[in-house]
């Protein structure tokens, strides 16, 4: 068939369309070719580039992580008791992402909905609407309103973070015991709320003895960091490493099988072993806070036990204090004096912290202070280290002494003076004058030398949180001789009361400086030790002969009248020095004059086992460191030695001041039980006309003074020989014993000795301070009544 020929229009047209074509072609190929390029390269970024990030994300998306909580280590005391341990609790959390945003009433229906028979449905719906209170709220409302009654938390906060809808994990709170989880868990099944609020295992940390020790231990913050004392300090070994679980999610959100689990396992922290005797602490502790009460001190009192030989400090305590299982909780005289704050809201809020934190501050290593003339055994030290001072050479204090260059002379604390009197009895009497005038011995270059080697100079290197630094001068540029003259007797310079008694150890040791510490060893799982802390000894300051010196002074200063007489225990050498120093930045600020007095005493004098502080911060009266600190070292000296095993050893006077033990008379005829009591050394009482002894006062085994009374009833109601106890507070201890004899009583003298029963001795030297019986109680006759004696006089410093 012929086909006729195209016209060139015809052809014309024929090849602008598949020219059109062919273009349209290119243009979807390159735009296709555009398309997989694009594609190709966002493949190599997610694949390649971005792996990482993508996969992050995929797998925030669908799993979730949940942190095992290591368990902190536990603390112990030396003697193994648990000072502070971790138990078991929850961590109560939210998933926001999973809250339905809608209202209770409508969350019910969307569970019942699925029930396909309508008196079930009904029945069900009833059932669950039984558990809430409003069916208005919203399902988030009622998660803040039930956790808020619950954990006593927030509803506020709960309902801020229920609204974080792209949150898997907020927590509402940490460390709940599980006493208190099983209450949520309850609500969360009868409320369904399964999916929206979680518990993970966490710990709780217990503070068995609550406030002991309290300034050592320290304590933890809710994400169970150490924040102060030991558990900051050793935080890294104490913490652990967390664990984790990361658990797979499905679509809907549910947990999908256990191949898709994986664990980290949480590696416990180590446990901790201190240098804290249980024993010893709660011994030192009752005796400050007694010596709070007594003496009214405003700014606090404390005090530490250390070994001498080691550094380990077996006690360390300041009073007031607080609850390590409350620590924001203030104690009841800091409660006092915020009701008393008359501020506006704001201030007295910033006033609360501030008593807060001074409760935790632990002023033994925190706060500086004058030492005063505790320090006189410090120069003391020097003198004889440097044979600038003979035993036998003899000083004149006439009250005070005049420095060249200075206007004013420098006072002793007795304003008429001590007299003719040897170097040691300048100590026993802690003489001004006389340590001036042995200070300008010494001098600048020297007593810098040996202030700095007694480490007054440095931190002592505790380990500890928050140890501040000495304050002192640069004897060699910046002290004149009236600085040095007033430094020989501890003031003009300041340091904390650790940083002194470990100089004071150094004196008792044989003269070496050791570093002071808590931690005595680090514990495994088991408790076996995994390290010892070693004595680090720093260098020798003085001569063990040097040391004995000081040591036999200081003994003497107690037993024979010094300013330290009042740190005297029975059975044991005590050698101790006491100081009084007036707290000068107060002074220049505000013209008041505050005062701290302190006692550093040694024990056994004649081979230190330990060495003792007390400070007493600004007391009410008196204030000198021989009335109100001596006598808290004398009490714990007199629990603490036994305690430690050491045993007493008592002088013959000693032995009469104790008297003897009272015998059996029960059953003896008169006339026997008389010849008895006699060849005691006791005198007697016989009351009843009966023919044998058928009661006894004091009883068999009591202490009773030679001469003392023993009551011996032959018939009758010993009830009917009742007497009233007389008030002996502030009596001098002769004129305690007549009113004892006065009323048929007998007297039991504690730490004092018999020569204060003798009014020709010195009849206002010594008083009573505490008796066992109130005053104008019921006791039978010839009972025992117990006094404390305090010496008065004589104990200046």
């Amino acid at each position: 068939m012929h086909t006729p020929k195209k016209t060139e229009k015809e052809k014309t047209i024929y090849r602008s369309g598949r020219q059109y074509i062919y273009r349209r072609s290119i243009i979807i190929f390159i735009s296709f070719l555009c398309i997989a390029v694009g594609l190709i390269i966002a493949l190599a970024n997610i694949q390649l580039i971005n792996y990482e990030h993508y996969q992050s994300l995929t797998i925030e998306q669908y799993t979730q992580e949940t942190v095992i909580t290591a368990k902190r280590g536990t603390v112990y005391s030396s003697d193994g008791k648990v000072l502070a341990i971790s138990i078991n609790a929850e961590r109560v959390f939210l998933s926001p992402n999973t809250i339905p945003q809608m209202s209770v009433r409508q969350y019910i229906e969307s569970i019942v909905e699925v029930i396909s028979n309508d008196e079930k449905q009904n029945k069900e719906r009833i059932r669950l609407q039984s558990f809430y209170t409003n069916l208005d709220l919203t399902v988030s409302q009622d998660i803040a309103m039930s956790l808020s009654e619950i954990l006593n938390v927030d509803y506020q906060m709960v309902l801020d973070k229920t609204a974080r809808v792209k949150r898997k994990d907020e927590t509402i709170l940490r460390e709940v015991e599980l006493e208190l989880t099983a209450k949520v868990r309850e609500m969360v099944l009868n409320k369904r709320y399964s999916e929206f609020i979680h518990f993970s295992d966490d710990t709780k940390r217990y503070y068995p003895y609550s406030n002991l020790a309290c300034h050592i231990i320290g304590f933890v913050g809710t994400d169970h960091e150490g924040l102060a004392g030991v558990e900051a300090y050793y935080n890294d070994l104490l913490k652990g490493t967390n664990g984790s679980v990361v658990t797979a999610k499905n679509g809907k959100g549910g947990d999908m099988s256990f191949e898709y689990e994986k664990y980290i396992d949480a590696k416990d922290g180590s446990n901790l072993m201190l240098t804290i005797d249980y024993t010893v602490q709660g011994i030192l502790e009752k005796y400050l806070e007694q010596a709070l009460v007594e003496t009214k001190a405003e700014d606090r009192v404390c005090g530490i036990i250390m070994d001498v030989t080691n550094g380990e400090i077996l006690a360390m305590s300041t009073k007031q204090d607080f609850d390590l299982n409350d620590p924001f909780e203030l104690d009841d005289a800091s409660k006092l004096k915020l009701d008393q704050f008359t501020g506006a809201e704001k201030e007295k809020k910033e006033y609360r912290s501030k008593l807060l934190y001074g409760l935790w501050k632990n002023k033994l290593i925190t706060e500086l202070y004058e030492p005063g003339s505790t320090f006189k055994m410090v120069t003391a030290a020097m003198a004889l280290e440097e044979k600038l001072v003979t035993e036998t050479e003899r000083f004149h204090c006439g009250g005070s002494i005049t420095i060249q260059g200075y206007g004013a002379p420098i006072k002793c604390h007795k304003t008429t003076g001590h007299g003719s009197q040897t170097f040691e009895e300048a100590i026993w009497h802690s003489c001004n004058p006389v340590f001036v005038t042995i200070g300008k011995r010494i001098g600048n270059d020297t007593f810098y030398e040996y202030y700095k080697a007694f480490g007054y100079t440095e931190r002592t290197d505790v380990d500890l949180p928050g140890e501040a630094a000495n304050y002192f001068f640069d004897l060699k540029t910046s002290w004149r001789s009236v600085e040095l003259a007033v430094a020989s007797f501890g003031q003009t310079f300041k340091v904390t009361a650790l940083s002194h008694i470990t100089a004071a150890a150094a004196i008792a040791n044989g003269g070496y400086l050791v570093t002071p510490h808590v931690l005595k060893a680090t514990l495994d799982d088991e408790d076996n030790v995994i390290e010892s802390k070693e004595t680090n000894v720093v260098r020798q300051v003085i001569s063990e002969e040097t040391s004995q010196t000081i040591m036999k002074y200081l003994e003497n200063g107690v037993n024979n009248g010094g300013s330290g007489r009042n740190a005297y225990v029975q059975g044991y050498r005590v050698g101790a020095k006491t100081g009084t120093s007036v707290k000068t930045d107060i002074r220049t600020e505000t013209g008041e004059t505050k005062y701290v007095g302190s006692c550093v005493a040694f024990a056994p004098a004649d081979d230190p086992k330990i060495a003792i502080i007390v400070l007493i911060d600004e007391p009410i009266g008196i204030y000198y460191g021989g009335s109100v600190a001596a006598p808290v070292v004398a009490n714990v000296l007199a629990e603490v030695m036994p305690y430690l095993g050491i045993e007493p050893i008592y002088s013959e006077k000693e032995l009469e001041t104790m008297g003897k033990k009272v015998g059996n008379y029960l059953g003896l005829t008169v006339g026997s039980a008389k010849t008895a009591v006699v060849n005691s050394g006791f005198s007697y009482e016989v009351i009843g006309n009966g023919t044998n002894i058928v009661s006894q006062v004091p009883a068999e085994g009591s202490n009773l003074l030679k001469g003392g009374v023993v009551v011996l009833y032959t018939g009758g109601e010993t009830a009917d020989d009742m007497v009233s106890v007389p008030n002996l507070i502030g009596k001098t201890a002769s004129a305690a014993n007549k009113a004892l004899i006065n009323h048929g009583l007998n007297l039991n003298l504690i730490n004092g000795t018999l020569n204060v029963l003798d009014s020709a001795v010195d009849d206002k030297s010594a008083i009573v301070v505490s008796q066992n019986y109130e005053p104008d109680s019921k006791v039978p006759k010839g009972t025992i009544v117990s006094v404390e004696i305090r010496y008065i006089s004589g104990v200046g410093d």
